[in-house]
C-alpha cells in the first residue's frame, strides 16, 4: 500500500473529509465482499454477446468480434477500476495553517502545510483510490495559488465584522450610557434644535451627521453644549471638584463628584469613551490604525459598536429632574433618543445575516464533498466504471474545492468595492453612518458574489465535466467499434482463405 499526505483548508474539512472515506471504505468493502464490483464486468461481457446475437449471422466470424469487443470494454473498465474506484493509497490529512501575516495584510487566506496530520479518526484508517487523491492534491494546490495571486486589499470587512460583533459586557458601563443619553446627549440635542429654530448658524452636511450620535465633536467642542451640562449624580473616577461640585448633593471633599458631560465622555481611562474604546480587542485596534491612521477612526469605530449594540429601553430614560416620571424634557425626547443610540443600527441588522452566510458557506461546502465522497462507491460502480460519470465527478470535486477561492474573491471585491466608493469618506463607513441605499446595494452586490458566482462556476464546470467525460466514452465506444470492425474483417479473411473463395 501506498501512503500519502493531503492538505485541508482547516480543521472542519479535516474531520469531516476523513469520516467521508472511512465511510466510503467500508461501502466499498460491502461492495467488494459481495461480489457487486465484478458486475459491471459481467455486464459487459452480457452485453457484447447479446448485441453480437441480435446481429445475426456474420460470416462466422462472431466469436472474435465479440472478443475483440468485450477486449477493448474491458481495458476500458479496469482502468476506472484501478484508478477511481480501488482504494490504494492510505491517506494522511494534513491541516493546512493560513499566513497570519499575509492574512493581516491582505485580507485573504493562503495556507501553509501543517507541521503534522493524521490519517485515523476514531482508531480508523482510511484509503482513497489514486486519482481522487491526485484529484483533491491537484485542486487544493490550484485553489491556493489562486488565492494568494490577489492583489493585496486592506481588509475593511474583518474590521466591521469585528466591530459589529463587539458587545458592552459591563453592566455599569451601559447603565451609565443610558445615563448619558438623558442628562448630556437629549438635552444637547434639544439645545441644538432650539438653538438653530431661533436662527442660529446654519451646519454642513457633515456638522448635521455628527450632531446625530453621542459622542458628537460638535456637542463636545462647541460651548453651552457637553461643557454645560452635568451628571445626574458623582461619578467614580471623578473626585470632588470646589468649583465644580460646590452646594451640589451628595458629595464633598474626598468623594466622587458631578463631571460635565465634556469630562464624562473624554476623561482618560474613567471616562466613557476611553472605556467603550476598552471594549474593543486590542487586535482589532491594531488593523483599524494600520488601516485608517490618525483622524476620526477612533470615534467612528466606536459609533459603530454603539451602532451593533441592543437599544436602551425607554424606561431606562427617566427625567430625575421634573419629579414627573418620563415626562419633561427627557420624556419629550425619549423615544427618539432610544432610536439614536448610535446611528445606523437598523440599516447595520443585515451584516450579522452575511457574517453568518460566509462562516457557513465553507462548512456546507466541505459537507458536500463529504457527500461525494462518500457516493464513489456507488456511482463508479454502478455506472458501469463509466468513462462519463468519472469525469463528471472530477470536474464537480474540482469545483467544490476550489470554490475557496470564490469567496475569498468576493472578499477581496467587497474590500476592493468599498475602498472604491467610500475612498474619500471611510471615517463615515467605519461609523455605520452612510446612506441606506449605498448599503443596500452593497448588500446586493455582495450576495451575489458570494452565491451567484460560485453557482455560475459550479453550472460550468458540470457541463464541461459531463462534455469531457461523454468524449472520453464516446472514443472509447470507438475503439470498441474499430476493434470489431477488424475481427470482422479478420474473420472474412481467413474464411475467404479457408474456402479459396467459393463461398
Amino acid at each position: 500500500m501506498l501512503d500519502v499526505d493531503l492538505m485541508t483548508f482547516g480543521y472542519f474539512e479535516h474531520v469531516v473529509l476523513m469520516i467521508g472515506w472511512v465511510v466510503n471504505n467500508a461501502i466499498w468493502g460491502m461492495l467488494n465482499e459481495s461480489m457487486m464490483v465484478a458486475l459491471p464486468f459481467v455486464a459487459l461481457v452480457l452485453r457484447e454477446w447479446y448485441l453480437a446475437r441480435r446481429e445475426g449471422e456474420d460470416e462466422g466470424n462472431k466469436g472474435m468480434l465479440t472478443l475483440n469487443r468485450i477486449e477493448a470494454g474491458l481495458y476500458a473498465m479496469l482502468l476506472i477500476f484501478g484508478f477511481c474506484a480501488f482504494p490504494l493509497m492510505t491517506i494522511n490529512f494534513q491541516t493546512g495553517e493560513y499566513d497570519e501575516s499575509h492574512w493581516e495584510t491582505c485580507g485573504t487566506h493562503v495556507y501553509e502545510p501543517g507541521s503534522s496530520g493524521t490519517g485515523s479518526i476514531g482508531g480508523k484508517t482510511a484509503k482513497a483510490p489514486i486519482w481522487w487523491a491526485f484529484v483533491h492534491a491537484m485542486s487544493h494546490g490550484a485553489t491556493n495559488a489562486a488565492v494568494a495571486s490577489l492583489p493585496c486589499t486592506p481588509d475593511y470587512q474583518y474590521i466591521s465584522n469585528q466591530l459589529d460583533g463587539t458587545r458592552i459586557q459591563d453592566p455599569g458601563l451601559r447603565r451609565q450610557l443610558n445615563e448619558f443619553q438623558q442628562w448630556c446627549f437629549g438635552l444637547a440635542r434639544q439645545t441644538f434644535f432650539r438653538d438653530n429654530n431661533l436662527g442660529g448658524q446654519g451646519l454642513t452636511v457633515d456638522q448635521a451627521l455628527d450632531a446625530d450620535w453621542i459622542g458628537s465633536q460638535y456637542f463636545l467642542s462647541t460651548p453651552g453644549y457637553y461643557d454645560q451640562f452635568y451628571a445626574n449624580k458623582p461619578k467614580s473616577g471623578f473626585p470632588y471638584d470646589p468649583g465644580r461640585d460646590a452646594g451640589r448633593a451628595g458629595t464633598g471633599p474626598g468623594q466622587n463628584g458631578y463631571p460635565t458631560c465634556k469630562e464624562w465622555w473624554e476623561a482618560p481611562n474613567v471616562g466613557l469613551k476611553a472605556r467603550l474604546a476598552g471594549q474593543v480587542e486590542p487586535a482589532v485596534w491594531d488593523h483599524i490604525n494600520s488601516t485608517f491612521g490618525a483622524g476620526n477612526a477612533e470615534d467612528a469605530a466606536i459609533r459603530r459598536v454603539l451602532a451593533a449594540n441592543p437599544r436602551p429601553s425607554q424606561s431606562s430614560v427617566v427625567d430625575h429632574g421634573s419629579g414627573d416620571g418620563a415626562g419633561g424634557v427627557a420624556g419629550d425626547i425619549a423615544s427618539w433618543m432610544a432610536g439614536m443610540f448610535g446611528l445606523g443600527a437598523t440599516s447595520l441588522a443585515a451584516a450579522p445575516m452575511k457574517d453568518i452566510m460566509v462562516e457557513a458557506l465553507p462548512m456546507v461546502q466541505w459537507l458536500t464533498l463529504t457527500a461525494i465522497v462518500i457516493a464513489l462507491p456507488f456511482l463508479i460502480v454502478f455506472s458501469g466504471y463509466s468513462w462519463k460519470v468519472a469525469g463528471t465527478i472530477t470536474f464537480i470535486t474540482f469545483g467544490t474545492i476550489f470554490m475557496t477561492f470564490w469567496w475569498e474573491l468576493a472578499t477581496w471585491l467587497d474590500n476592493h468595492l468599498t475602498d472604491i466608493l467610500y475612498q474619500g469618506n471611510m471615517d463615515a463607513w467605519l461609523a455605520g453612518a452612510t446612506s441606506g441605499k449605498e448599503r443596500a446595494v452593497m448588500w446586493f452586490v455582495n450576495l451575489a458574489m458570494y452565491l451567484a458566482l460560485p453557482a455560475l462556476w459550479m453550472g460550468m464546470l458540470g457541463w464541461a465535466g459531463y462534455k469531457g467525460g461523454g468524449y472520453a466514452s464516446d472514443a472509447i465506444r470507438g475503439g470498441q467499434h474499430q476493434a470489431s470492425e477488424a475481427g470482422k474483417q479478420g474473420g472474412e479473411k481467413a474464411k475467404s482463405k479457408a474456402t479459396k473463395g467459393k463461398l
